[in-house]
């Protein structure tokens, strides 16, 4: 399980000044113990995929750059190298992989329909079973000044890891929160978010888990209803574990729901749901399209994806 973080509010032209969203939760949804080089908190994505959830899909701010409202929607897939020579995202595997991409700039699109520069600074990639992960610390230009695009909650600079296809960012609405694979651009999701968390998961479009991945970020978000709606709390313990056997089930917790790209396919029992035990407020499509069903959680036999577990209480 992770933490999926609350953004952390770039501007249209560059970072606010203390990276924290409204609401308060950290803009990159990274842990207090924080995330090693390797992509795994120091306490563990573990054996057992207990993890922290979180709020923001992509880290970036809690409505993608500003409480305004502006997005970060995608990156185009066409950069410049320090040469300037053009450059392109990979065809295969990660849009950005390998340390020869450092001092690239590239271009990303805001929802007003404006664009940003952004710059790959420094790199690194992941070990073991992560080895074709490679994340970037990647600064953005504001106003003719380069700050960092993802910052903990000391303001510190963090690495961002970049995806295949972009997101719906918004919430609220039919599709918000939905995941387009094939889209022409590619997202940057700040280490720490729900996107960069279940990519480090193991859910990688790349290898095939498209479906799990968007999966994934509902469940972590616990965005029950599929459109975009967050009803969790960041830091709130939760075991997830997956049909392709990606994730494995590991603790002997209580069943909470079972999910796919489109949101939560059932909950075990209200009260054992994040969103009677920590956000205190009913999505909208519960009960009605949602439902609480005894069984649920219990096996994939009803063609789940993921399956989330809570801790006894």
């Amino acid at each position: 399980m992770t933490e999926a973080p609350k953004p952390n509010n770039v501007t249209p032209n560059g970072i606010s000044p203390n990276g924290i969203s409204p609401n308060g939760i950290s803009p990159n949804g990274i842990s207090p113990n924080g995330i090693s080089p390797n992509g795994i908190s120091p306490n563990g994505i573990s054996p057992n995929t207990v993890n922290q959830n979180g709020i923001s899909p992509n880290g970036i701010s809690p409505n993608g750059i500003s409480p305004n409202g502006i997005t970060l929607n995608g990156i185009s897939p066409n950069g410049i190298s320090p040469n300037g020579a053009p450059i392109g995202v990979a065809v295969t595997g990660q849009p950005l992989a390998g340390p020869e991409l450092v001092g690239t700039t590239w271009t990303g699109h805001l929802s007003t329909g404006a664009t940003v520069a952004l710059r790959l600074d420094e790199v690194m990639q992941g070990s073991e079973a992560h080895g074709d992960v490679w994340s970037y610390r990647i600064s953005v230009s504001a106003d003719g000044t380069w700050r960092p695009l993802c910052v903990d909650r000391n303001h510190k600079p963090i690495f961002a890891d970049s995806v295949p296809g972009s997101w719906n960012l918004t919430s609220g609405v039919p599709g918000g929160g939905s995941y387009h694979p094939d889209t022409a651009d590619f997202t940057l999701a700040c280490r720490g978010s729900a996107i960069a968390k279940c990519v480090e998961l193991g859910y990688k479009p790349w290898t095939g888990h498209r479906r799990e991945l968007a999966a994934c970020v509902r469940a972590l978000r616990a965005d029950y209803c599929g459109d975009g709606t967050s009803h969790t709390v960041d830091g709130t313990q939760v075991n997830i574990y997956d049909f392709a056997g990606v994730q494995l089930d590991g603790a002997a917790w209580v069943p909470e729901a079972e999910w796919g790209p489109d949101g939560a396919a059932c909950v075990a029992k209200e009260s054992q749901t994040r969103f009677w035990q920590v956000a205190h407020a009913r999505p909208s499509c519960f009960p009605g399209a949602l439902k609480a069903q005894p069984a649920c959680g219990t096996s994939f036999a009803a063609g789940a994806t993921i399956i989330t577990e809570l801790p006894p209480r």
